[in-house]
């Protein structure tokens, strides 16, 4: 077994936590939320992210509700964080993870005595992702645009959170020049190609992706027919079906065996846990966001015409 670096270290620290049996599989609506949410919140504010409702009564949480596809209502949260920029005119980027996952319900496939489905890689490692690279944002200079950190709920059950936060967002939604979503990224080793899952209106973005690429030593390959098939899936589709930019720049969906061989051990299994990740890949996608989020929070990298001074949508 290979040494981890110091990052590795902290996401596998990240994914130990999250993927815990003390949090019962991270189910939308019972106590593994409450968890969840708390630890999100301690580590971003940690980090030196503020709270990104701009809800004095919800600060960092988000209440929405849904029905299941039994019709079963759930009330849930999401939770939005907002590294503050200088220059709100110029827009804002948003980074996107799910925090939810089954926890032990009836879709959390067994694996003999174990019910509880951890989702260690789905999405612990995205989670983690969200926390390094909010705090490698903070310690450098303030970005020109707000960066929005959005850890979403109901994710599982059809991008419910992300459609919430489309549907409700804490400023205008056509506000954001960039999304970008971090999902299902611990199985590849370090040094591993990456992939663009893009949605419309990202020509200019995707320029940006490859320059950071390059700039960054991650190479990327072109999409193919299998994971294009998880666009529609992940939590950027809320934003593109809203005609805002949005990606998921992944060096999982990127390997057809090891994803293949994720699908069809792993995943929405109780297998699904710490003994399974591989977070070599997801440091360098760390490493890589944090280039590329400063780049596109930044109007002379990423132009966007100056619109009026972004407000807080009312609560």
């Amino acid at each position: 077994m290979r040494d981890l670096s110091p990052l590795e270290q902290a996401l596998h620290a990240h994914v130990a936590e999250l993927a815990s049996d003390r949090y019962g599989g991270r189910e939308v609506g019972t106590k593994g939320e409450k968890l969840t949410l708390d630890y999100l919140q301690t580590q971003l504010a940690a980090a030196g992210v503020q709270s990104g409702t701009h809800d004095p009564g919800h600060e960092w949480r988000k209440p929405f509700s849904f029905e299941t596809r039994r019709g079963k209502p759930v009330e849930t949260n999401n939770l939005i964080g907002r590294l503050p920029g200088t220059g709100p005119k110029f827009g804002a980027v948003l980074l996107v993870a799910h925090w939810d996952h089954l926890g032990q319900g009836r879709l959390c496939r067994r694996r003999g005595s174990d019910r509880i489905c951890n989702g260690a890689i789905d999405n612990a490692s995205g989670l983690a992702m969200m926390i390094e690279i909010a705090r490698e944002l903070a310690k450098g200079p303030r970005p020109v645009r707000d960066v929005y950190f959005l850890a979403s709920g109901g994710e599982e059950a059809g991008l419910k959170g992300a459609y919430d936060f489309a549907a409700d967002p804490p400023v205008p939604l056509d506000k954001f020049v960039a999304v970008f979503n971090l999902d299902t990224e611990g199985v590849a080793p370090p040094g591993a190609p990456a992939v663009v899952l893009a949605g419309p209106r990202t020509e200019g973005l995707m320029d940006l992706i490859s320059t950071t690429a390059g700039d960054t030593g991650i190479r990327l390959v072109e999409p193919n027919e299998r994971n294009l098939a998880f666009l529609k899936r992940q939590d950027g589709w809320a934003f593109a079906s809203n005609d805002v930019p949005a990606v998921i720049v992944s060096a999982a969906f990127a390997d057809d065996a090891r994803l293949t061989a994720y699908l069809d051990r792993d995943y929405h299994r109780a297998s699904d846990g710490l003994e399974h990740v591989e977070l070599g890949a997801a440091a360098d996608m760390v490493a890589f966001h944090v280039a590329l989020i400063r780049r596109a929070a930044s109007p002379a990298t990423l132009p966007q015409a100056a619109r009026d001074e972004i407000t807080a949508n009312a609560p």
